[in-house]
């Protein structure tokens, strides 16, 4: 808030000292000699203060040393001193520019008073009844106290309520002593069912169960106030909302009460942001201003918190620019500008993704084998091929000798939407729910088939490309989906083997002379099937398969409902699903199983395995916080299914690889965040080492990141599976074929096969490393990018070890190698790790960049 006072300068001088003349004005005189190059600070004379007079930032300036000049007009004395200015980073500072919720900039009619940034109308069920009654939520609260912070596509809203005329629901719930005491919270999910906030009531005094930012805001300092409304959401998206919660009443009768808010982004007029639309921008250059925080979209040239902060740089400007994602196929322009730069000289070069070292130099007017086109300051690809995939560096000398340079790296793999081939030419279109592939073009659902589904499976037919027979006797049909029999009048039995009697008993003799001997044969072959089929499954897993342990675990079928493939791999299927918990909700969930045509050992084993250590995480049902939640398993059908949360923001290393192009926009390194997700990790580490249990795959991979950004340890069993990755070699270990993540391995594991907490460790390194590197692949220093187990095994007993990335901190990488020591007995704990990483976060939760 400005302005604001950092120093009078009266402090330096002797207070007995006359500071006025007799006609009263001042016979002292204070002038900014060095120092203000950024005109952030002023001088008021009559004061003879210091004050700020622009947004200040930690992010470019953290320290100012001002030279002053006091001067005393009466007798011309001169004092020089020197002051020092230290810039404390604080949370939300400054606010994020989110374009995920940006809004619109609307016409000032003049009438302040009307204005809200966004509407939002509730409506209210009971039981799943409309109450049918609506109400525009921000309209009606802006008759009362009111605090609202509006983040990064984010929104607290605290509000005191002197009356509950429009929310009698408040009212009549918290009528109940119970709820007089703990108040009523509503828990909130958007339209994927992600929890994204609450919506608590309480009586206005009840402060011991307020969030931070309440408790010293002023919606409680009402006296007349009679109810407190805190509503929270999260993240975006923000234009749907329900929360939902069992409401006991004064009566004491309980129900099911819902509300829906469903908002309109409407915008507030230039140069104003906020819920109402009553704060200042202090955006400056013609820069936009977010509705919600008062963000800056600084231009290139232009930094700081107002964007006018003059700042010499290159940058690379992609055009169309509307998506992170650079298809192939697609037109796209680069452009290098340089403001508040004298170019004397500007260059091209370029990296080829598929080896480094092949690096060209590009001259204006180039055209690379139809790949580019180099004119002037830009270079343009018609279209984009995958071979162009690489490091585009825009190298800059200015007058002064200076060079500068920026670099955009192209990672164009996928098609448009709707096309695939190897150039991504060709049409998808698909019909009937199927999904188009990359390579493969349109993947039908079972029960379909054709280039664009658009065909029904042939009669005896059913399954994934109609590929499985139906076993339906006496000529019945069976659902091209999952081969269920539709038996004709008469018949009966799963496969439709009971026909009915007919009249001429001698020919029923005969048939069943015929038929008596194969189905001998053929019950016979079921009963030795399902024999050696178990045996194989007790050789596999080495357990008693009667599940005992697992059987408080198991899920009712018709509490499941399967969606789309999520997930697939050599020996196992990952679909996303919804699950009816106890609380009469549905959760997004993931669920594992294994291949029908590969039941093989190594995978029924890790299935098992799976299965077993996540029921023993949550053996008090709730788990740990940094460890995939488990909601059960289905065991009585097949295939089987493990069932864990689903991950909403999909695995760390593609969040990390996200976090890296957000980087390369607006430069913030988000330190902190990646720190959090590392603290984490080892959390979760230290609760599986407790419960002595090696996970043998640490690896950003494997990590998931839940829709409230915590990092949670999955993928127990089948990771090496259902993500296939160049990160996991064939190896044979004791006979058995084994997909290993060998970069990731310990130095012992590799060479003797031995996993244990300390091996976790060692990958918890690697893992850090990914993170300090926004999750580049491991590559060891005078090695192949995929070495087999002799040559890491060679390189690491001579001391390689992976090298500090260019964006990883000193103070990280240190915690990195001493994951790495070669006696493992000198490795430090999980705790240990877990200390060491937060002690590098600042106290204060800061905004890293």
């Amino acid at each position: 808030m400005m302005p604001y006072t950092v120093k009078h300068q009266r402090d330096f001088i002797n207070v007995s000292a006359d500071f006025m003349e007799e006609n009263g004005t001042s016979i002292w005189s204070l002038n900014i000699t060095k120092g203000n190059d950024f005109g952030r600070f002023d001088v008021v004379a009559e004061t003879l203060s210091i004050i700020v007079t622009s947004p200040l930032d930690y992010e470019f300036h953290s320290r100012y040393n001002l030279s002053l000049e006091l001067k005393n007009t009466a007798d011309n004395s001169v004092w020089q001193m020197n002051l020092a200015i230290l810039v404390m980073d604080v949370t939300g500072y400054p606010p994020y520019y989110n374009k995920l919720c940006e809004t619109p900039v609307i016409p000032d009619d003049g009438t302040a008073e009307n204005y809200v940034v966004m509407s939002t109308m509730a409506h209210l069920e009971l039981n799943g009844v409309s109450s049918g009654r609506f109400l525009d939520i921000f309209s009606y609260l802006r008759q009362e106290l009111v605090d609202a912070i509006m983040g990064n596509c984010s929104l607290r809203v605290c509000a005191a309520l002197s009356s509950a005329d429009a929310l009698d629901i408040f009212e009549l719930a918290l009528r109940r002593s119970e709820n007089r005491r703990t108040g009523i919270e509503w828990q909130c999910r958007d339209k994927e069912m992600r929890s994204n906030g609450r919506l608590v009531g309480m009586l206005n005094k009840r402060y011991d169960t307020l969030p931070e930012w309440a408790d010293s805001g002023q919606c409680f300092t009402a006296e007349s106030s009679r109810y407190v409304v805190l509503f929270e959401v999260w993240s975006a998206p923000i234009n749907w909302i329900k929360c939902g919660a069992n409401v006991t009443f004064f009566d004491g009768n309980t129900q099911f009460v819902e509300f829906t808010f469903q908002s309109t982004i409407i915008g507030c007029p230039e140069g104003r942001y906020g819920l109402y639309c009553d704060n200042d921008c202090v955006c400056k250059n013609g820069v936009r201003c977010h509705g919600f925080n008062g963000a800056c979209e600084c231009r290139p040239g232009w930094r700081g918190r107002a964007c006018d902060i003059p700042w010499p740089e290159v940058v690379i400007i992609a055009s169309p620019g509307d998506s992170v994602v650079k298809y192939i196929g697609a037109n796209l322009t680069l452009t290098c500008l340089t403001p508040h730069i004298h170019v004397v000289n500007m260059t091209w070069i370029y990296k080829a993704e598929i080896d480094y070292n092949d690096t060209k130099l590009i001259l204006n007017d180039t055209k690379e084998k139809g790949v580019f086109v180099v004119q002037n300051n830009s270079i343009r690809f018609k279209p984009i091929l995958e071979s162009a995939n690489g490091e585009y560096i825009c190298v800059v000398q200015g007058i002064d000798g200076t060079v500068v340079n920026a670099t955009f790296v192209l990672n164009a793999t996928k098609c448009p939407p709707n096309y695939y081939g190897e150039v991504c030419s060709e049409k998808c279109d698909c019909q009937y729910g199927g999904t188009c592939d990359r390579w493969e073009g349109c993947l039908c659902p079972p029960g379909r088939h054709g280039d664009r589904c658009e065909h029904t499976c042939a009669p005896g037919s059913f399954g994934l490309n109609c590929s499985r027979n139906c076993n339906c006797q006496n000529n019945a049909s069976c659902d091209p989906v999952n081969g269920t029999c539709f038996c004709a009048e008469g018949q009966s039995g799963e496969f439709c083997e009971n026909a009915p009697k007919p009249e001429n008993n001698q020919v029923v003799v005969i048939v069943l002379a015929s038929v008596i001997p194969a189905m001998i044969i053929l019950v016979g072959s079921i009963v030795i099937v399902m024999l050696v089929r178990r045996r194989l499954e007790t050789k596999y897993t080495g357990v008693d398969t009667e599940m005992d342990i697992l059987s408080s675990w198991e899920i009712d079928k018709e509490d499941i409902s399967f969606e789309h493939m999520i997930g697939e791999g050599e020996f196992g299927h990952v679909v996303r699903g919804r699950l009816r918990v106890p609380a009469g909700y549905q959760v997004l969930v993931a669920a594992k199983s294994i291949r029908p045509d590969r039941m093989t050992a190594l995978a029924v084993r890790d299935f098992r395995r799976e299965m077993d250590i996540l029921a023993r995480l949550h053996e008090d049902r709730e788990g740990h916080p940094n460890v995939v939640k488990f909601y059960g398993v289905l065991t009585k059908s097949e295939p089987q299914y493990i069932v864990v949360e689903y991950a909403t923001n999909e695995e760390l290393r593609r969040y990390l690889w996200s976090l890296r192009e957000e980087y390369k926009v607006t430069g913030h390194r988000k330190l902190l965040e990646r720190l959090r997700f590392a603290s984490g990790v080892a959390s979760g580490l230290s609760e599986l080492a407790r419960l002595k249990i090696v996970h043998r795959d640490i690896a950003a991979r494997n990590i998931v990141i839940s829709d409230r950004k915590v990092a949670k340890i999955a993928d127990f069993g089948l990771s090496r599976d259902v993500y296939v990755s160049s990160a996991y070699k064939r190896t044979n270990q004791g006979g058995e074929e084994e997909l290993l993540p060998l970069k990731w391995m310990a130095l012992e594991s590799l060479r003797d096969g031995v996993y244990t907490c300390e091996s976790d460790v060692w990958s918890y390194g690697v893992l850090l490393w990914e993170i300090a590197s926004f999750g580049e692949e491991p590559r060891y220093a005078g090695g192949p990018m995929h070495p087999d187990v002799c040559t890491l095994l060679e390189l690491l007993q001579k001391g390689v070890r992976l090298q500090q990335s260019k964006d990883c901190p000193l103070s990280v990488y240190r915690i990195i190698r001493c994951c790495w020591i070669v006696d493992p007995s000198k490795r430090p704990t999980p705790e240990e790790l877990l200390q060491k990483i937060d002690q590098l976060m600042p106290r204060r939760d800061a905004s890293q960049s």
